[in-house]
């Protein structure tokens, strides 16, 4: 009696076993290959799949031959109108959906897929970067620096704010005081082309520059928006006030241009970064302005990260007396959120 309880657990648990593994969602691909594990998402002709041996692996769309779901994911086709539902095998490059709103399982091509369980129409992203060091002796020296951005994404709209500060003293005698804030407004016309509008106002005591603002318009195109890839590239006028401490105030209309670049060298260990803006005015080649930062990010834990960064800010036409450039090479703890 005991036996026939040992046999009757045993052939129970195989029964669970193997209902587990029928749960699992399937891929089969061009090469024969067939994965179980988890759909996650569709995105940029790439395949998002979750396993127990191998963690997330990403697959071209292109090499999926066939899917199955267990559990009901949105699915977006490439006239925008969408189906929620599980899937299920048809003919080689063809799926069935089984949506609610249908009595009888739809069948589609692959390769009218444009996305699965496609991100929240509303994405966000937040990050803040913040040094100091300070010595006390034979020395006297405090140093503070951050900077911080907000971006909110919709299909047609992102929202830009951000700005930076930095502040250093020696032997309690201030020698840099730098404040710097930007708004912009991007509206997609089509997925890569964008119009912009954007503010700036900039404030350094010791570039003698009590306020410096720009407004400006332009156009941009956006070559690659990824999680792993960013780049876009952009050109427009702006109008340019500057208001001096000592030197005599200047405004000036200017051609304005934006390079905005990030990748992860490394997939979630290693980013590099280049942010660069220029501003050349139409009226005299001598007034010309440019900020560049660059770097890499290196995250080490959750969303905190290291950043080692170099800023370089140029003025053709500084306040007399002053220099033409100024460089801040950065070492600082960073925080990054998105949703």
């Amino acid at each position: 009696m005991k036996g026939k309880g040992i046999v009757v657990f045993f052939a129970v648990l195989l029964v669970l076993l193997a209902g587990a593994q029928a749960a699992a969602d399937e891929v089969w691909l061009k090469n024969g290959d067939h994965l179980t594990g988890k759909v996650k998402s569709l995105d940029g002709g790439t395949l998002l799949f979750n396993t127990a041996y191998a963690g997330d692996l990403s697959i071209k769309w292109e090499e999926v031959v066939n899917l199955k779901t267990d559990d009901p994911i949105k699915v977006v086709l490439g006239d925008e109108t969408t189906a929620q539902g599980p899937l299920s095998p048809a003919d080689p490059g063809k799926v069935k959906v089984k949506a609610e709103q249908v009595a009888e399982p739809v069948t589609v091509d692959l390769a009218n897929i444009k996305t699965i369980n496609p991100k929240p129409p509303l994405r966000m992203s937040f990050r803040a970067n913040a040094g100091y060091s300070r010595s006390d002796g034979n020395t006297d020296t405090e140093d503070i620096y951050a900077d911080a951005e907000f971006v909110a994404r919709t299909l047609q709209n992102r929202y830009t704010i951000g700005g930076l500060y930095k502040r250093s003293e020696s032997e309690d005698v201030k020698t840099e005081d730098r404040a710097l804030g930007y708004m912009k407004y991007d509206h997609f016309f089509t997925k890569k082309w964008y119009g912009y509008a954007n503010a700036t106002g900039e404030k350094d005591e010791f570039k003698d520059l009590d306020l410096r603002t720009s407004l400006g318009v332009g156009a941009g195109y956006q070559f690659i928006e990824s999680e792993r890839t960013n780049l876009s590239l952009e050109g427009g006028l702006s109008y340019v006030n500057e208001d001096y401490i000592i030197a005599e105030d200047n405004s000036f209309a200017a051609a304005r241009w934006g390079l905005k670049f990030d990748h992860f060298i490394l997939p979630k260990s290693l980013q590099y970064f280049l942010h660069h803006t220029g501003l050349q005015s139409v009226e005299s080649s001598d007034d010309l302005i440019l900020f560049t930062q660059t770097g890499f990010r290196i995250p080490f834990y959750k969303s905190l990260n290291i950043t080692a960064q170099f800023n370089w800010e140029y003025d053709k036409s500084p306040s007399p007396g002053k220099k033409e450039s100024d460089y801040t090479y950065l070492l600082t703890l960073g925080y990054n959120w998105s949703n």
